[in-house]
């Protein structure tokens, strides 16, 4: 496990009670005993490939992962995908096909992998993981039991939960670590939540000194979408602007930055307005993938945000 670089991968979970999950669902994966055809949905980092690869290491199952971002077209179901359902596991038994990110596949690919899961079902079982659900045809749904990677709002148990998973990182790592230190990390959980993989990342970054530097955490809380609503709702125009196009030169996506602004606004202002400024957030979602300057399009979001929406 050492000689993994990230440690994104040198601590990853390697059983379903070390997974940090909401319960009802840690329960679920914790009864499984036989992999049936699966669908995990859920937001990135919250764990669906994490699961996945555990529950077929645990089981002791021979399992093949695909990424669908890739190799997503009918002729990779067909060759690739095909003739590893086709054939028998070496250990006897069933084998598994961990599809990630299956919400990127063609619709042909798709009718094709539903015509397999039937075809292949006593020696081959299949689990897809999605970000996107409604981008699947519902006769491939139809084939697969379906688990939401749903975390409450704001969790602190949860939270708590992982705070202490990245102290014993740090402890193992053996990163100085000062009693100021669990508050910083408290406020890293909390921006991240329920990201595990992206707040892992970010504990890398922010520890390479061999200690915890709370100025770039303070820098991730600037660029936090927490802080575009603290900005919107002060009308500081100049602020917001410079918010929008600081998170789109690292890289981050205008329909993320837009898809996290409708996740968070009842947090920060009445639900009636929310409701009515959900609407204008689809014409420029709609919008986002068309334009020619995708930072004026999310500045002008943002100000259509700040003067109209009710804050609490």
């Amino acid at each position: 496990m050492t000689d993994k670089f990230l440690w994104v991968e040198r601590y990853a979970p390697q059983t379903i009670d070390e997974c940090i999950l909401p319960e009802k669902l840690k329960e679920e994966f914790s009864n499984i005993e036989t992999v049936p055809n699966m669908l995990l949905i859920g937001d990135a980092g919250v764990g669906k490939t994490t699961v996945a690869k555990v529950l077929c290491e645990t089981l002791n199952i021979d399992f093949m992962m695909m990424n669908a971002s890739t190799e997503r077209g009918i002729d990779d179901v067909r060759n690739k995908i095909d003739s590893f359902a086709s054939t028998t596991s070496l250990t006897g038994g069933y084998k598994v096909l961990l599809l990630d990110e299956a919400d990127n596949l063609t619709q042909d690919a798709q009718k094709a992998l539903r015509a397999l899961i039937e075809q292949y079902q006593n020696n081959c079982r299949f689990v897809l993981t999605c970000n996107y659900p409604y981008k699947l045809i519902d006769p491939l749904r139809s084939r697969l039991q379906e688990y939401c990677f749903t975390y409450p709002l704001n969790d602190s148990s949860i939270q708590t939960l992982f705070t202490k998973r990245l102290l014993e990182i740090l402890t193992t790592e053996k990163v100085n670590l000062k009693k100021e230190d669990v508050p910083v990390l408290k406020s890293l959980v909390r921006m991240c939540y329920p990201n595990w993989r992206k707040c892992i990342h970010e504990l890398q970054r922010i520890t390479t000194s061999g200690e915890v530097n709370p100025s770039l955490v303070n820098q991730l809380k600037e660029n936090h979408i927490s802080t575009l609503f603290e900005l919107m709702k002060v009308k500081n125009f100049s602020k917001v602007r410079e918010w929008v196009a600081e998170n789109m030169s690292q890289g981050v996506a205008p329909q993320e930055i837009i898809s996290l602004v409708f996740r968070e606004m009842t947090n920060h202002m009445t639900v009636p307005s929310a409701a009515m400024l959900s609407t204008e957030l689809a014409q420029y979602q709609y919008w986002s993938s068309r334009v020619a300057d995708q930072e004026l399009n999310t500045t002008a979001m943002a100000v259509s945000i700040m003067m109209n929406a009710e804050w609490q």
